[in-house]
């Protein structure tokens, strides 16, 4: 298992390894890549959340 890409975000990091893709169809990946992209902005949604309670 090797780390196949790494995402760095203001509030944390994503590393994906290789053994993530294994045997895995094109629509799987994209299923995944979705899902990956809505968790980021989740974490983005909450992170801003936070800062503008905090500003008040």
């Amino acid at each position: 298992m090797a780390v196949a890409a790494t995402y760095h975000y203001a509030h944390g990091t994503v590393s994906v390894c290789d053994d993530a893709y294994r045997e895995v169809s094109t629509e799987e990946l994209k299923r995944r890549e979705e899902h990956m992209w809505r968790a980021a902005h989740e974490i983005v949604l909450g992170a801003q959340a936070k800062r503008q309670e905090s500003e008040k």
